[in-house]
């Protein structure tokens, strides 16, 4: 009988959730990730190395916060939809489809969006805590949207604009990345720009991150970030400066 895996805690960093994550969704784990502010408290719920949903007490996180920003549903629909989904004890998004404020092709989506800003959101987090606890998901919150990890952990390090977080995380001119062995298998599902790739083979031999910077069309700024996402895959590795 395998021994249970015991719940992981600890204090976020500036660069400590991309790994986190990455840690958890390599290893294709299922669990649910919490990480707490002050106020503000996000889930991600994980099966088998793809987060599944998300849930966030943040009032900006609501389903119905989502269909109002995109223009899906009006100021009026969504108030009466709110008051409607108190009395009757259902979610937003059913009563959403049953007054016909939208179809169901667009709830799904709009729960995907949303699954998608709340994880991408916390890769903006510096301060609180994590709790990483191991195991079978509630049947009541598993929504089946497997989002792509890569691309999930790429889009995520793209919504970083903190300069001092990302130059943390590559930190040096002369400081070498080289591509990883298995590259073709880690970045099959990865969506990147002609630009992106071309950076990627520039990789294919040990390449500073002076000499990244000069030969790349990509801003300088977008270079080391995606260097930070494309090390946090693993799909290149950083060197020492050569000496």
């Amino acid at each position: 009988m395998s021994t249970p895996t015991p719940t992981r805690e600890g204090v976020l960093s500036t660069t400590t959730f991309p790994g986190l994550i990455y840690a958890i969704l390599s290893r294709k784990e299922t669990g649910v990730l919490t990480l707490t502010g002050e106020t503000t408290e996000k889930s991600i719920y994980i099966q088998a190395g793809r987060p599944v949903f998300a849930a966030s007490n943040d009032r900006d996180d609501r389903l119905g916060q989502i269909f109002f920003k995109a223009g899906l549903v009006s100021l009026e629909g969504l108030v009466h939809a709110v008051e409607r989904a108190a009395q009757e004890n259902k979610r937003l998004g059913t009563v959403f489809v049953e007054t016909g404020l939208i179809q169901p092709h667009d709830l799904v989506e709009g729960v995907r969006t949303q699954v998608r800003s709340i994880v991408c959101s916390l890769f903006l987090w510096t301060r609180g805590r994590y709790r990483y606890r191991p195991g079978p998901l509630p049947s009541d919150e598993v929504i089946t949207l497997k989002l792509s990890p890569g691309n999930t952990i790429l889009e995520g390090i793209r919504r970083i604009e903190r300069w001092e977080r990302i130059w943390e995380a590559v930190g040096g001119l002369e400081v070498q990345y080289q591509t990883a062995p298995g590259i073709e298998d880690m970045s099959r599902d990865l969506t990147l720009s002609l630009e992106e790739w071309t950076l990627l083979s520039y990789c294919e031999r040990p390449a500073s991150l002076r000499e990244l910077c000069r030969s790349s069309t990509l801003k300088d700024f977008e270079i080391c970030r995606l260097l930070w996402a494309l090390m946090t895959l693993g799909i290149v590795v950083r060197r020492s400066p050569r000496t």
